[in-house]
């Protein structure tokens, strides 16, 4: 069923194109596609012309992350928090000052006598940690805030790369709705030349019904990929959480460096040099390593609780001993004979090794990340290069030929129809590729956790060397 459908919107698009010829468009169409119609009527065919349309470069939309992102502001916070912990760490315990008075003096008869007939017992105590605790404690506090800095590295790669690559799905799925609202607006005009020639009974019924199926179909799968822009328009709002753009009657429009789109390439990269940046970029290795010293840390510390803590103060009673004055020393001490903090020491070992073991894991992941990224990104440039500057333009050269061999009835309608379903299937599919491209290309980036293959913005560089931040 597709492809009849398919079949009789190239064939109407193709008659239409013959007969009309209209002057091309500039911009929005796909290489290689010789435009129908003005952009104004596209727009009004995709209803976009019911919504502000508002262009956005790659460069502002970056910074605007940084700036506005909740995640990221989150992350910021938490990092804040982290590091308000290493102030609490480094404390001395606060001194505990204890004091004892008699309610009822037996000799006075008087009640709370704080005179010298009276008993009244005052004692001050410091804790003194003992074991160097107070620097274990700091030294976990800090790697522990360290963490939560390679956590926030981490979450801005992942959401710079999202990003990236929802600019690029909108701007080359905005393409291929344009090629759908071309072909729509000429079978829309087949379409009402059918009626009216089914009113004065020159075509049968059953041709106008197929032509208003194919339309009905053609227009569902062009509001599928609309409702996918859509939804990652939606994304868009979201990692931006840009007042100028939340309203859902703003159409965001992405600017892209289309110079850098094509002159991006992989040919460059090796794989050696990949790994040993991304080892030293990755923020989730980073944070793995941290993890292990964090492990590290805390068996110290847990060692040094072990050692109990010094309690020491002076003390003054009035009327409780033999001297009606007396002043003493206290010093208190746990002797550890049954609880030496033997388990959380065994726990922090274990620890340690539980973190080793997930660092070896994780480089093992980030080896085969980094591979299989360059991989994907190589096979999807090559395969675009080969055929962006041959495969659309030799169809469409050759289109013009096909168009007249069937007016002159060289050819069949089955071939010339399967010549165009091929053609309609080449256009979108290349969009597809470019696409697939570019979200590969930020799969490399993503891969070694730094931009190998960034665009250079002149006018503010902050947002593309924010992404090696984590070093």
């Amino acid at each position: 069923m597709n492809k009849k459908i398919l079949t009789f919107l190239i064939l109407v698009w193709a008659t239409n194109q013959t007969v009309s010829q209209p002057d091309p468009s500039p911009g929005g169409a796909p290489a290689g596609v010789d435009p129908l119609y003005s952009e104004a009527k596209i727009a009004a065919a995709s209803g976009d012309q019911e919504r502000t349309q508002v262009r956005l470069e790659l460069a502002k939309a970056e910074e605007l992350l940084w700036k506005n992102n909740l995640l990221l502001l989150a992350s910021k916070f938490n990092i804040d928090a982290r590091k308000a912990s290493i102030e609490q760490a480094g404390l001395y315990a606060n001194p505990n000052i204890f004091v004892d008075q008699s309610i009822f003096a037996e000799p006075t008869q008087r009640y709370f006598d704080f005179t010298r007939s009276g008993q009244t017992v005052v004692q001050i105590q410091q804790v003194f940690l003992l074991g160097g605790k107070i620097d274990k404690r700091v030294r976990v506090a800090e790697l522990s805030a360290k963490m939560s800095e390679q956590e926030f590295y981490d979450l801005a790669r992942a959401l710079i790369t999202k990003l990236r690559r929802t600019f690029y799905f909108i701007h080359y799925y905005r393409d291929a709705i344009a090629f759908y609202d071309k072909s729509l607006i000429a079978l829309e005009k087949t379409v009402n030349s059918a009626d009216l020639a089914y009113k004065r009974r020159a075509v049968l019924q059953s041709e106008v019904l197929r032509l208003k199926a194919l339309l009905f179909f053609l227009r569902k799968e062009r509001e599928d990929l609309r409702i996918k822009v859509l939804e990652k328009e939606a994304d868009l709002r979201v990692l931006l959480n840009e007042d100028s753009y939340k309203s859902q009657s703003v159409a965001i429009v992405p600017i892209l460096d289309l110079d850098f789109v094509e002159k991006a390439t992989i040919e460059g990269l090796k794989l050696d040099n990949m790994l040993a940046k991304a080892r030293e970029y990755r923020p989730d290795l980073k944070k793995a390593v941290q993890a292990l010293r964090y492990e590290e840390a805390n068996l110290e510390l847990q060692h040094a609780n072990a050692i109990p803590d010094l309690a020491f103060g002076p003390m003054y009673n009035r009327g409780g001993t033999a001297f009606q004055n007396y002043w003493g020393v206290t010093a208190q001490l746990n002797i550890p004979i049954f609880d030496r903090n033997q388990g959380n020491i065994k726990a922090a070992e274990k620890s340690i090794q539980v973190r080793k073991q997930e660092l070896k894991n994780l480089i093992l992941e980030v080896e085969n990340d980094v591979s299989v990224a360059l991989a994907t990104a190589k096979a999807k440039d090559d395969l675009y290069k080969k055929f962006r500057n041959t495969y659309t333009s030799d169809y469409a050269n050759l289109a013009e030929d096909m168009i007249l061999s069937y007016e002159k009835r060289y050819i069949s309608i089955l071939e010339f129809a399967d010549f165009f379903e091929t053609y309609r299937s080449s256009i979108v599919e290349m969009l597809r590729l470019q696409t697939d491209r570019m979200e590969a290309i930020e799969g490399v980036n993503y891969s070694v956790g730094t931009g190998l293959i960034v665009p250079s913005y002149k006018s503010n560089g902050d947002s593309g060397a924010k992404e090696g931040g984590s070093k």
